[in-house]
């Protein structure tokens, strides 16, 4: 089994699991409320990549129920209960490494915690897809572990299943973002407490499509 497969395979098996963690959590809310205020436009269209239990769906509709929102995971259990927790929304079972395949038009798109699942190889592609995706001067959210790529490899939780998870540096992301055409608007670090004696330097970006490719 490839490691993408398995992670997914992990994802769809504790999705309630996931959603009982994590559905509430308020650490990453002001980087949520930024991307919403930077949204200018009336009733736009919003992806969600990588949508999970829908947590960040649901809190961007509290606050912007104008948002029309599409959510997208390639873990059907997720997809499940993301339509239970935000029944006003749009979701379906979507690889982000197929994003491509969706209509453009979209103002904003979300992707908290995904990249950390995609390869530099796969990263590139989902920039240049959002590239193409979004409205001129659309805005695009990433969120990420900190640190050095060589250090990517399989996490086992507390139910004995794997995902394989990647890092990446601030520095990478920005130049990526840049090279595909992006400007950064805003970088937020969040200090997440995996327990009382270890925590996580996780990372937002949040950047606006400056241009078109030649």
């Amino acid at each position: 089994m490839d490691r993408s497969k398995e992670t997914t395979n992990t994802w769809n098996k504790i999705a309630d699991l996931y959603a009982e963690k994590f559905m509430d959590l308020e650490l990453y809310n002001d980087s949520y409320d930024l991307f919403c205020e930077l949204i200018s436009e009336a009733h736009p269209n919003i992806l969600d990549i990588g949508c999970g239990p829908g947590n960040i769906t649901k809190y961007l509709l509290k606050k912007r129920p104008d948002f029309n929102m599409l959510g997208i995971d390639n873990a059907p259990n997720m997809i499940r209960l993301a339509k239970k927790h935000s029944p006003t929304a749009a979701f379906q079972v979507m690889d982000a490494k197929r994003i491509i395949s969706l209509p453009p038009g979209f103002h904003g798109m979300m992707c908290g915690f995904c990249i950390p699942y995609l390869s530099k190889k796969e990263v590139s592609k989902l920039l240049s897809d959002s590239f193409h995706l979004l409205q001129n001067n659309g805005i695009l959210y990433l969120s990420f572990l900190d640190d050095d790529y060589a250090k990517s490899g399989y996490k086992t939780g507390s139910t004995g299943d794997k995902v394989y998870f990647y890092y990446y540096t601030t520095s990478f992301l920005v130049d990526a973002l840049r090279k595909h055409h992006f400007d950064i608007l805003h970088r937020m670090e969040f200090d997440y407490k995996r327990s009382e004696n270890t925590s996580e330097k996780h990372t937002v970006l949040i950047a606006k499509k400056v241009s078109a490719k030649v």
